[in-house]
């Protein structure tokens, strides 16, 4: 009986982390590092994902969105930039900060879902979904556990 359970448990998870993922994939792309760009995000915690056309780049978590956007114009702050820096051949500082930051602006988009509960869950469900494109993490440690083994990669 407890199989059965654990059997319907799961398919709701399975349902609401798709759901999930059309959300913020139908979510409004904000321009990263634009002029005054924070104003657009709320202070409450939530998943956001940074988009390169159409295809998702990096999937993050964050217990205060507006700020984390903050960083993410701070290298040392936040992954992404470095990885940018890297994929591109870029210096993290100085002038060539100011080149990162335009690359990432003209580049990428970004989007967000405010959730107060479940943020993490949210970012592995979507790392392993999108494992084929993101830059962020690897899945190998999410991969070889059991709780995601119904996650088909896109």
């Amino acid at each position: 009986m407890l199989d059965v359970f654990n059997d319907v448990r799961n398919m709701d998870i399975q349902k609401v982390l798709e759901e999930y993922e059309i959300k913020i994939s139908n979510e409004i792309r904000h321009i990263p590092l634009s002029l005054n760009w924070k104003d657009n995000f709320p202070d409450e915690g939530g998943v956001y994902v940074i988009w390169e056309n159409e295809t998702p780049i990096y999937v993050g978590e964050t217990s205060g969105i507006k700020s984390r956007m903050g960083d993410l114009s701070r290298p040392v702050n936040h992954p992404f930039p470095k990885k940018v820096a890297e994929i591109y051949s870029l210096k993290v500082k100085g002038s060539s900060l100011e080149v990162l930051r335009n690359e990432i602006s003209n580049r990428y988009r970004l989007s967000y879902l405010v959730v107060s509960f479940g943020r993490a869950e949210i970012e592995e469900y979507l790392i392993i979904r999108w494992r084929n494109t993101v830059i962020n993490k690897s899945t190998k440690r999410l991969l070889n556990g059991k709780q995601y083994h119904w996650v088909k990669a896109c």
